[in-house]
């Protein structure tokens, strides 16, 4: 048996049905598009009962709502989730307007912080100090969890459109 690449390079046709475009070369939003991925996957996880994965996504969903918020700028944040809302509270974002969606997302992105400080909790069975990845989690409510993903989503999207932010 030959091998057969399943990806194309950029100047492939989309000859293949339900093609998976990768490259963000093309897109109009790359920064929108990104993050609706990463919502769908989390979605798609969570409601497959796929619970690590559905933990780093959804968590990777908060840093990249939060990246988008903060906008483009010299400071680097890497993958903490605490400096990132420090950083708007300080700039005076609307996140902190004090509203009680805001409140719920503050919360629930404090709370993935919390649980993964490192950002690698979900990604891989061991966290990079060796410990057992997400081993202070018991399990989530995928009510709950899901109902928190989508209000970050949805915030971060109308957040988004209203300011024409991009990363």
């Amino acid at each position: 048996m030959t091998y057969e690449s399943p990806f194309g390079d950029m100047d492939s046709d989309h000859e293949w049905p339900d093609t998976l475009c990768l490259s963000r070369e093309h897109c109009v939003n790359a920064s929108n598009e990104t993050i609706d991925e990463f919502y769908a996957g989390a979605l798609a996880l969570i409601d497959a009962g796929i619970a690590q994965p559905a933990f780093f996504l959804a968590r990777q969903l908060a840093e990249l709502s939060l990246k988008a918020l903060v906008g483009p700028g010299p400071t680097k944040f890497n993958h903490d989730l605490g400096k990132l809302l420090a950083h708007l509270q300080a700039s005076g974002d609307d996140l902190f307007a004090g509203g009680e969606e805001q409140h719920l997302i503050i919360e629930f992105v404090r709370d993935l912080y919390a649980r993964d400080p490192g950002g690698d909790e979900g990604r891989y069975a061991t966290t990079k100090g060796g410990a057992l990845s997400l081993a202070t989690v018991c399990c989530a409510n995928p009510v709950l969890f899901r109902r928190y993903v989508d209000l970050l989503f949805g915030y971060t999207q109308e957040r988004l459109g209203r300011v024409g932010q991009k990363v």
